[in-house]
């Protein structure tokens, strides 16, 4: 007889390998520790900000001068006597007083002074926002760029009257981009020098004699030949 086969041995199976998370019963619902978190590096923005706003002031008075909330301003000292109110009358009260002395800055901070004895000279008050002197200045100037002018008389000019709610501002750039070669003394806040000299009608030309004092006042617009002629008298 055939003995039986012997039943073949079944293979039971590996343990697995506890999971790692749960190798520890301890530990078992409890979340890890939050690490703490590093400190952050505190930034002076405070002192940036005052920083970057100083900068942009310093560039500002570079480029454009003096300014204020209502225009381009300078500080000039003056000093003398005012000359009377500027009147369109047959004879000038002003005619043969010694002019005030202005001492000031131009727009970059040039010194610049006017009414000082020495030299003839032909002052023309200018305001950027007047027609009459947006019209003034190119004709003037061109008369120059051709070999106008007198010799041995100067021709100075004060801006004044600036604000920046009106037209043509700032007179920096205005005087500029018309290539305005004459002396320009900054006026102040106050009009000072302007009202100094007798505030008449822009532009405001005043002439003075080689002493200093006044040879003549006009208010408004000159052509070419007239201005020549006061220039020629006082140079005579």
């Amino acid at each position: 007889m055939s003995q039986p086969k012997a039943a073949p041995k079944r293979k039971m199976p590996s343990p697995k390998a506890a999971p790692a998370r749960v190798a520890s019963s301890a530990g078992k619902g409890k979340k890890p520790a939050a690490q703490a978190p590093k400190p952050k590096r505190s930034i002076p923005v405070v002192g940036i900000i005052f920083g970057v706003i100083a900068v942009l002031l310093v560039a500002a008075v570079t480029l454009t001068g003096n300014t204020g909330p209502d225009g381009e301003f300078g500080e000039p000292a003056i000093s003398g006597e005012n000359l009377p109110p500027f009147q369109r009358t047959a004879s000038d009260p002003a005619i043969g007083q010694s002019a005030p002395v202005a001492v000031g800055e131009d727009f970059a901070g040039q010194p610049v002074t006017i009414g000082e004895a020495g030299t003839p000279t032909a002052i023309v008050f200018l305001a950027h926002w007047c027609p009459h002197c947006q019209a003034e200045v190119p004709q003037v100037q061109a008369w120059l760029d051709a070999g106008g002018g007198v010799e041995g008389v100067a021709i100075k000019s004060v801006a004044t009257s600036s604000n920046s709610a009106r037209d043509n501002y700032p007179p920096s750039a205005w005087l500029e981009r018309e290539g305005w070669s004459s002396e320009v003394l900054l006026d102040d806040s106050d009009n000072s020098v302007w009202q100094s000299y007798g505030a008449g009608g822009f532009p405001y030309w005043v002439f003075l004699n080689g002493d200093g004092t006044v040879a003549a006042r006009n208010s408004g617009r000159l052509d070419i030949a007239t201005l020549e002629q006061f220039l020629l008298a006082l140079a005579s």
